[in-house]
């Protein structure tokens, strides 16, 4: 997380028509930084509450250990998230409802934050397509790039996120992720190569596919902006939690492939 502070301390000095982060990142003035996955794959809640700690210090963001965290089905039935340990609470064999929205409640230092995030459907992938790019001085030593394909479903405003594992090693860092929405591919085969990574022969690759909602997707694109030395200064980005937590709720589920390039 300490990779989030150092963003947000770059929004410090920019102005925008939205709702402007303007923290001041050290121990006088912690901010409760929540960062909540529902996966439909696994049928899994959890959830990462922290707090930012000092920027100069180097130190580990301190967990919050006593919050009540609570999710709500579009039914208005609510069930407890339980504690597990450091900062982390987790809640099991919770089926999702797709087409269906769900808010997510943490009460913690006193303060009631919640958010909503809406289970979309699953966009199945059409597999995985892989070919050799020579040497060159936009590829270095070269190897091999991946593609995902998936048929763009036909209403619009679809939004994806493409995450990579490497021989069972997931890649995790913010620019190993790759965006998409269907503004120029609405109702197509989208057939979209990953130029994250450079594959060798007989590397193991695993694509997972998850369908998000259009502010995560939002989200991760300034986030992606900020970290970019080359982008003119963004906009800042909304809170995703009322009562102005950091992080976001994300309710998605996914597709995975895999190959072996060979």
């Amino acid at each position: 997380m300490k990779y989030l502070a150092i963003i947000l301390l770059g929004l410090i000095t920019f102005a925008s028509c939205q709702k402007s982060i303007d923290i001041d990142l050290n121990e006088a003035n912690p901010v409760v930084v929540i960062e909540a996955n529902f996966t439909a794959e696994d049928s899994t809640v959890r959830v990462l509450i922290t707090e930012t700690s000092n920027f100069f210090s180097g130190d580990e963001e301190p967990t919050i250990d006593d919050a009540v965290v609570t999710i709500t089905n579009q039914a208005g039935v609510s069930q407890q998230v339980p504690f597990v340990s450091e900062g982390l609470y987790t809640l099991e064999n919770y089926i999702p409802e797709f087409n269906s929205t769900y808010t997510m409640t943490v009460f913690a230092n006193g303060v009631t934050y919640t958010a909503t995030c809406d289970m979309l459907p699953v966009i199945d992938q059409q597999g995985i397509i892989f070919d050799s790019i020579p040497p060159g001085p936009f590829s270095g030593d070269g190897g091999y790039v991946v593609a995902v394909t998936y048929q763009d479903p036909p209403e619009e405003g679809n939004f994806t996120s493409t995450h990579l594992v490497r021989n069972g090693k997931e890649l995790k860092k913010l620019n190993d992720i790759v965006l998409n929405d269907d503004q120029l591919t609405n109702g197509n085969l989208v057939i979209r190569p990953l130029f994250v990574k450079f594959f060798d022969l007989g590397d193991t690759v695993e694509i997972e596919l998850r369908t998000i909602n259009e502010k995560i997707h939002d989200y991760y694109v300034e986030l992606s902006s900020l970290t970019d030395p080359n982008s003119a200064a963004p906009a800042n980005p909304d809170y995703l939690w009322e009562n102005r937590a950091l992080g976001f709720f994300n309710a998605y589920p996914s597709s995975r492939q895999s190959v072996v390039i060979q």
